[in-house]
């Protein structure tokens, strides 16, 4: 019984991460209707910007939000030029313009960072263990399912309960209307996609102490994001975490049971819910005139 409760506990730490990776990479696939390749090399900076930080000797829990701040300046740089130029484009425009940047920041990092495997220094205490009926589980790990908690109800109630997202919604529906109120729409994008770019990292500065930095990470981190996106269904918070959640147990559970065929199975159920389920787990609902 306390084998299966700390493996429930590993897949709701993993689930975090999927989740506000996932979730960073929604709010600009969802309500800007941007494909954002990039959001992946969001996901490793953020994860050697922290680090980086937490060898340095600086306080510790600074390396989370200094994460976040770092990648939302590449955000709101790469939104100014060139994304802002591609928003009206087709999604296979998209498309290239991102991949080839993803290509271009993964040669950078490669070059900046060594193509090592850098691992975190956690801080004291975060580095020591629990026992769970008398099974030990990593204190750091109950912290990404806090923090990640947390920071998920704080996103759901600023995107769904207040006057801002309100307003980024109405943007995507009609970006035309929104400027005749007096909103300046293309500060909005921009703040919306730092803030994208911000999850991205900070959810590589909390993967960090768990998967460590490496050329390639980015990737990996990218075709769970879309899974998990696309698999919940566009435009819904609610489906983003539902699926994190799926995609996470799954992945935990098979590397317990089949871990030579642990993505295979994983990645088998993810592609079964789009066969049943096209339009995600929850579809967005959408009003007829």
């Amino acid at each position: 019984m306390s084998f299966y409760l700390v493996q429930v506990l590993n897949a709701l730490s993993f689930s975090m991460l999927l989740m506000l990776t996932g979730l960073g990479l929604s709010v600009v696939l969802s309500l800007m209707n941007f494909v954002n390749l990039a959001h992946g090399s969001f996901f490793l900076l953020g994860a050697y910007v922290s680090i980086y930080w937490l060898g340095s000797g600086a306080p510790w829990w600074l390396a989370f939000p200094v994460a976040f701040l770092a990648t939302a300046i590449v955000g709101f740089l790469l939104e100014r030029f060139p994304f802002r130029q591609f928003y009206r484009r087709t999604h296979l425009m998209q498309v290239l313009l991102t991949y080839g940047l993803s290509v271009i920041f993964a040669d950078l990092m490669r070059w900046g960072f060594g193509s090592q495997i850098s691992s975190a220094e956690m801080p004291e205490i975060l580095s020591g263990i629990v026992f769970i009926l008398d099974m030990p589980f990593p204190i750091y790990r109950l912290f990404i399912i806090g923090f990640g908690v947390i920071l998920a109800l704080g996103l759901w109630y600023a995107i769904d309960r207040t006057i801002w997202g309100a307003v980024v919604r109405a943007c995507v529906v009609d970006r035309g209307f929104v400027e005749t109120l007096g909103l300046d729409t293309a500060r909005i994008f921009t703040v919306v996609l730092a803030i994208s770019a911000g999850l991205g990292g900070l959810s590589g500065a909390l993967g960090s102490g768990i998967l460590s930095a490496y050329p390639g990470l980015d990737e990996e981190q990218l075709i769970l994001a879309l899974i998990v996106v696309v698999a919940g269904g566009l435009g819904t918070f609610r489906g983003t975490v539902l699926s994190s959640l799926l995609l996470g147990f799954a992945m935990t559970f098979t590397k317990v049971w089949v871990p030579e065929m642990s993505n295979v199975f994983a990645l088998a159920i993810m592609a079964a819910i789009l066969v049943m389920a096209p339009q995600g787990l929850v579809a967005q609902k959408v009003r007829q005139v």
